[in-house]
Formats: C-alpha cells, sequence, structure tokens
C-alpha cells in the first residue's frame, strides 16, 4: 500500500504548446477525480483560442459572426471569471490544490487571491521568492495581476492659493511639487476559480505578448469590468510581460522557487502523470465543453453558452484520444 504523500507536496508540470481544451479537461478532472496538489506551467496554446466562463453569454462577451466565420476553438471553462482570447503567446499557470496545502488560507476567492499574490510578488523578507520580484509595480489589483504605471501632468499654477484647488480625481494624486500624478494599471494576467469544500483551482493566462487586433476582433468591451479599466480598449489596458522582463522561461524556471518560498515541497511530474492521475471518467470533465458557435449565432444576447454534444478528442503527438 502506498504511503500517502504529506499534505504540503505539490506535483509540477511543466509543459508547452499544449491544447487550452485538452488543459481544461485535465484540470477539471484532476479537480474532482483526484486528491493531490498540482500545479500545471503550459507556455503557449497550439492555436488562437477563446475561452468563456462557465456562465459566459457569448453575445455580451464576443463577436459570434466573427468567431464562427474564422472557425475559432470557442472553450467554456468549468471556473468562473472572464472572456479570454489565448494564443502561442500565453503562458498559464494552474493551481489544483487541497485547501490542506495551504492551511492559513481560507478557501474563499480573495484569501487565495492573496496567496497568489505572494506566489508571484514574493514574501516579504524573502527578496528572491517572487516569480515577478524584478518587476517593481508587479501587483494584485482588483482580482488581475497588474502593472503600475505614474504619469505626470503640469504642476498647479503659481497663483493658486492653497486649498484653493478642486481635489484631484480618482486614481491621481498630488506629488509634493504640486504636480498630479495619475496611476494607470496595465493588465498582465487574468484570472479564474473554482472552490469546492476542500479543494480549489486558481488558474491564470499570463500575457507574454498579445495581438491587440486579434482581441479587438473577437472580444467585445464588457458591459461588467473593473473600474480601473476604465473603458479602455483592449491595447490600452493590457501590456505583455515582455515589456517587462527579459526571460520567456522566467515563469516557469522560478516557479518552483517561489512554491518552496509558500512552505510547498515541490515533486516533478509529466503531463502523461497528470492524466494518468486524472483518470479516464467522462463525468470529470463534464463542465469543460466546445461552444457550438452556430447554434449561437440563432440565439438572444442573454443566453449561455451552447455547448456541442460531449465527444472525445484526437491526440496528434501520440495517436490516442483523451
Amino acid at each position: 500500500m502506498a504511503t500517502p504523500a504529506a499534505s504540503n507536496v505539490v506535483r509540477l508540470v511543466r509543459t508547452r504548446g499544449l491544447c487550452v481544451l485538452r488543459q481544461l479537461r485535465l484540470e477539471e478532472a484532476l479537480f474532482r477525480a483526484n486528491a493531490e496538489n498540482w500545479v500545471i506551467v503550459n507556455d503557449g496554446a497550439p492555436r488562437t483560442a477563446i475561452v468563456l466562463g462557465i456562465s459566459g453569454k457569448p453575445h455580451r462577451l464576443i463577436d459570434v459572426a466573427a468567431a464562427h466565420r474564422d472557425d475559432i476553438l470557442t472553450i467554456k471553462r468549468f471556473s468562473g471569471g472572464g472572456t479570454v482570447v489565448v494564443d502561442a503567446d500565453t503562458q498559464f499557470v494552474s493551481l489544483v490544490m487541497n485547501g490542506d496545502a495551504i492551511p492559513d488560507t481560507p478557501l474563499f476567492p480573495r484569501p487565495l487571491m492573496r496567496w497568489t499574490r505572494d506566489l508571484y510578488a514574493g514574501v516579504p523578507g524573502k527578496l528572491s521568492s517572487g516569480v515577478f520580484r524584478d518587476i517593481p509595480n508587479w501587483r494584485l489589483h482588483e482580482n488581475d495581476y497588474v502593472v503600475a504605471t505614474e504619469t505626470s501632468t503640469a504642476p498647479i499654477r503659481d497663483d493658486d492659493e492653497e486649498g484653493s484647488a478642486p481635489p484631484p480625481p480618482r486614481g491621481v494624486r498630488r506629488t509634493r511639487d504640486a504636480k498630479m500624478t495619475k496611476t494607470t494599471f496595465l493588465k498582465v494576467g487574468g484570472n479564474a476559480q473554482s472552490i469546492s469544500k476542500t479543494r480549489f483551482v486558481h488558474h491564470t493566462s499570463f500575457l507574454w505578448d498579445f495581438d491587440a487586433a486579434t482581441m479587438a476582433k473577437y472580444l467585445v468591451v464588457p458591459e461588467k469590468q473593473p473600474a480601473y479599466r476604465e473603458n479602455r480598449p483592449h491595447g490600452a489596458f493590457l501590456t505583455p510581460l515582455s515589456e517587462w522582463m527579459d526571460d520567456r522561461d522566467a515563469l516557469r524556471d522560478r516557479l518552483p522557487g517561489a512554491l518552496r518560498a509558500l512552505g510547498l515541497a515541490v515533486r516533478e511530474a509529466s503531463l502523461a502523470d497528470a492524466e494518468a492521475a486524472a483518470g479516464e471518467g467522462e463525468t470529470a470533465h463534464r463542465s469543460t465543453a466546445v461552444v457550438d458557435l452556430e447554434k449561437a449565432l440563432t440565439m438572444d444576447r442573454d443566453a449561455r453558452a451552447p455547448t456541442v454534444a460531449p465527444r472525445r478528442y484526437w491526440r496528434e503527438e501520440n495517436n490516442t484520444w483523451f
């Protein structure tokens, strides 16, 4: 009989070019049908795809006609969160874990977000622990991972008496030299979660780079958005990690150390190991599905995403089905 793994042991899978549909099906199966802790890092999707949250309404989130015309793989994932376009320059990190692996963190969305902030920004007092430790303005803001930038406006006129100037607008502060400084937040990564009584998934899509024209083609500006977005289009709201760091492999290379800094024991595993642990049960990934865009074209704006009939998908690299 195998000895149970310690509660803080995490099995880390690092891969490249994994199909995002295959990845999401795997994550859901590990979440529902496995009791181990897993972290999956995938650098790049092999084709452009759109991913909706579990309750996403296609016509309110994407240009359904454009996605259908261009045969864009569109997926409804098993977790909440917003809608993303992913491609070869998207870097994915998924945490599929038990609550007892991080015993001081309640299994609720905001505490989990704060825990991941320490994973990526670093633990106070451990300067080399965070994945993005050398991006000084990297932070968690309104449940997104962002880089904060500051711009200064013209100084206040000399004839302005103290207290006579109007208060600065939201997001703007006065500096000692009487200039106005505005903090702007640029998104580098979006998150989604699924939480059960004892287990959670927290997955993130980081933008190593992105094509603003592609995003504008397929995504609409959502009606519900974080306040800091300020209705900005994608090209003005997002920033790629490649503008802030030189090494594309930094995320996958630094993550083991960042996990250890939070008290986790990391064990390397293969994609095959993870898929074997997930098993073959069809119900284990029952919520992850391909959106039927042709049917969605006939539906109204408030309809949730229709999905195609469940079926298995062909793995080209080893000629098997999943």
